[in-house]
């Protein structure tokens, strides 16, 4: 590794010789992207894991002490106001932690399954960026890995 560029060419790119800076550049470049990308997508993750726990537990709760309690004893100023207006209430507010239950478990699915691949990249351009430090592997098989990763993770790296 005492040059910037290789005269050796892989397959693909017979007259283009790897430039071992640019790449390695590259590499640490798409890195750090696709953690930044990676850590958003588990923030928005844990996010949705609360509100997929929290919503049907309120639902829940609040169901079971409008039964227990009454919904027009639990709301006295719904009640107040119209014809059996805190039970009303009541179910709408179940009606409304529901609906969001339903729909951050949807999301959460895909948020989900968009975090491990954001993960897979991450582990890759990792043990490639390593491979790279360490001189493991070659810069051709390094530069051929690299446009691998980008193939496969083309919305983590640009």
């Amino acid at each position: 590794m005492a040059d910037d560029k290789s005269t050796r060419t892989d397959k693909n790119a017979a007259h283009h010789p790897v430039d071992h800076a640019a790449l390695a550049g590259s590499v640490k470049a798409s890195l750090n992207t696709a953690k930044q990308k990676t850590d958003a997508l588990r923030r928005r993750d844990s996010q949705l894991f609360t509100a997929n726990v929290v919503s049907p537990a309120a639902a829940t709760l609040l169901a079971a002490l409008a039964t227990v309690i009454g919904g027009n004893q639990m709301f006295p100023q719904a009640a107040a106001q119209v014809d059996d207006g805190g039970w009303k209430l009541a179910c709408a507010l179940v009606a409304v932690f529901g609906f969001i239950a339903t729909i951050s478990s949807m999301f959460k699915k895909q948020f989900g399954d968009r975090l491990t691949q954001g993960n897979q990249c991450v582990g890759e351009l990792l043990k490639l960026d390593l491979e790279i430090t360490t001189g493991v592997r070659s810069w051709d098989a390094a530069a051929k890995e690299y446009g691998e990763i980008v193939k496969t993770y083309p919305e983590f790296i640009s």
